[in-house]
C-alpha cells in the first residue's frame, strides 16, 4: 500500500515530507498544542465553573482517559505509520471508509480545537486590555498562519524555547498561589456537584492534556516514528495533565482560602497581578498569548497533515497532496487557514467570545473523543487477532472505549442539543460525501 502511493506521489510530482523532527521537536510541540496554562485560563476555568473544587481532580480523571486513550495510539502508531495520523489507523485496521470518516471527524476537532484557543487567548487578554477583541483575535490568527507557512522546522523551535518557559511560569505559579495561603490545603472531595455536570467538567479537563492528538499526523515527518511518537504521547500527556491539575488546584486553594468566587468572565489572569502585582502579571499575559499561538499554529498543522492524508489516500482532490520541503502540504495549508477564518469569524460573530469558546471548546472534545473510540476499535481488532499475546493492548482498547462513551453520554444531558448536532450533522455530512464518492468510482468503473 504506501509503495503505491510512492509511486503515485512521484508520477504526480508531488514530493513526501522529509523525516526531519526528533522527540524533543514533536514533544514540545504537542506541548504547544496542549497550551496548559491557557487551558487553566480557558478548560480549567470552565471545569471549575462546572465542578467546584473538585475541578482539579476532574482534570486528573480527564487526563488518565487522555492517558488510556494515549496508549491505544501508542501502540497503533508503533504499527503504522502512515500519514494521516488517525485517518490511517482506522483505514489500514478497519475499513477504508472508517479512514475517511475518522480523519473527517478529526478535522472538525483539530479546527474547532484551535480555534477555541484563539478565543480563549482573546478572553483572557480581554481582562486586562480594553480594546475590541477582534483586532486581537485576528492578530493571533495572523500570527499563528504566520508560523506555520514558515513550515514546521522553524515552529518547532519556538515551540522548543516556549514551552520550557510556559512549563516553569506554571510550576512556580501553582506555588506562589499555595504559599499565598499559607500552606492550606482544601480537600476537593467536599464538593457535591451533579454527575452530568462532572462529566462535562471532565470532558473540559481532558480538553487540557489532549494537545498530544497534534503529535499523530506528523508521523510520518518523525525520525524513527515507532519509537518517537509513542514515547512523545505519553510525555506529553502526564507533563501537561499534571501541571494543569496542580496550578488549577493552586488557584481554587486561593480562591477558597480568600473567601472569592471566580466569575465566567476568565478572571484569574486578573488574580495574578491583585497577588503578585503587574510584574507577575505580565509574566502570565505573555505564557497566555504564547500558549494562543502555539495552540493554533500546532492545530493548524495537525488539521492540515490530516487534509493531506485524505489526499494521500485518494478521498479528496490530489491537488492538496502536493508538498513543498521546508513548508508541508501547501494546499492543505491554504485550506486549513480557510477553515480557521471561516469557524472563527462567524462563531464569535453570532455567539460573542464566551459562548463562541464553550461551543468550540466542547464540540471540538467531543469530536476528538468519537475519534479516539474508533481508534480504540481499531486496536480492538488488531489485538483479537493474536488474543494471547496482546491482552494488554485489549484491555486499554476496551477500557478507553468504554470510559470514553460513558462520559460522552452522561455529560450529553447538561449541554444545548444543538452542540450534538453540528458534530452530528458534520458526521452525516462526512457519510453522504464517501457514498457519492464511491458511487462516482463504481460508476466510471462501469464505463
Amino acid at each position: 500500500m504506501s509503495s503505491t502511493h510512492e509511486k503515485e506521489e512521484s508520477s504526480t510530482g508531488t514530493r513526501g515530507p522529509a523525516r526531519e523532527l526528533g522527540l524533543l521537536d514533536i514533544v514540545f510541540l504537542s506541548f504547544g498544542g496542549q497550551s496548559p496554562f491557557l487551558s487553566v485560563l480557558s478548560y480549567g476555568t470552565y471545569a471549575f465553573l462546572l465542578a467546584k473544587g473538585f475541578a482539579p481532580l476532574a482534570i486528573i480523571i480527564g487526563t488518565l482517559i487522555v492517558l488510556v486513550n494515549g496508549l491505544n495510539i501508542y501502540k497503533l502508531s508503533s504499527k503504522i505509520a502512515q500519514p494521516g495520523g488517525y485517518a490511517a489507523y482506522a483505514y489500514f485496521s478497519l475499513t477504508k471508509r472508517l479512514g475517511f470518516q475518522t480523519g473527517w471527524i478529526y478535522m472538525l476537532y483539530a479546527v474547532f480545537y484551535g480555534a477555541a484557543y484563539v478565543v480563549a487567548t482573546t478572553l483572557v487578554v480581554k481582562e486586562v486590555f480594553n480594546f475590541n477583541p477582534l483586532i486581537f483575535l485576528t492578530l493571533v490568527f495572523g500570527v499563528s498562519s504566520v508560523l506555520l507557512l514558515l513550515g514546521v522546522r522553524p515552529t518547532t523551535k519556538y515551540a522548543l524555547f516556549a514551552s520550557t518557559f510556559e512549563a516553569l511560569a506554571m510550576a512556580v505559579l501553582a506555588v506562589m498561589f499555595l504559599a499565598a495561603t499559607g500552606w492550606h490545603f482544601y480537600n476537593p472531595f467536599q464538593t457535591e456537584i451533579p454527575t452530568s455536570n462532572l462529566a462535562t467538567a471532565i470532558i473540559f479537563g481532558a480538553g487540557i492534556p489532549t494537545g498530544y492528538g497534534s503529535i499523530a499526523p506528523v508521523s510520518r515527518e518523525a525520525k524513527n516514528p515507532k519509537r518517537t511518537i509513542p514515547l512523545a504521547i505519553i510525555i506529553v500527556i502526564l507533563l501537561g495533565g499534571g501541571l494543569a491539575a496542580f496550578d488549577t488546584y493552586g488557584i481554587a486553594d486561593y480562591l477558597y482560602y480568600k473567601q472569592m468566587n471566580l466569575s465566567s468572565d476568565y478572571a484569574v489572569i486578573n488574580l495574578v497581578g491583585h497577588e503578585y502585582g503587574i510584574l507577575t502579571m505580565a509574566f502570565a499575559l505573555f505564557a497566555a498569548i504564547n500558549d494562543g499561538i502555539l495552540a493554533t499554529m500546532s492545530y493548524m498543522i495537525a488539521s492540515s497533515r490530516t487534509l493531506y492524508g485524505l489526499s494521500y489516500y485518494g478521498f479528496v482532490h490530489h491537488a492538496f497532496k502536493a508538498f513543498k520541503p521546508k513548508v508541508g502540504p501547501v494546499n492543505a495549508l491554504i485550506a486549513t487557514l480557510a477553515a480557521y477564518a471561516i469557524i472563527l469569524y462567524s462563531t464569535v460573530h453570532a455567539l460573542g467570545l464566551l459562548d463562541a469558546f464553550v461551543v468550540l471548546g466542547y464540540i471540538s472534545m467531543l469530536s476528538g473523543l468519537v475519534a479516539h473510540i474508533i481508534t480504540d476499535l481499531a486496536l480492538l481488532k488488531i489485538s483479537l487477532k493474536r488474543l494471547r499475546k496482546r491482552l494488554f493492548e485489549l484491555s486499554i482498547a476496551l477500557t478507553g472505549t468504554i470510559l470514553t462513551v460513558y462520559i460522552i453520554l452522561t455529560s450529553a444531558s447538561s449541554v444545548p442539543a444543538y452542540y450534538i448536532n453540528v458534530f452530528l450533522l458534520w458526521v452525516l455530512a462526512g457519510f453522504i460525501y464517501v457514498e457519492a464518492l464511491d458511487m462516482a468510482r463504481q460508476a466510471k468503473e462501469e464505463e
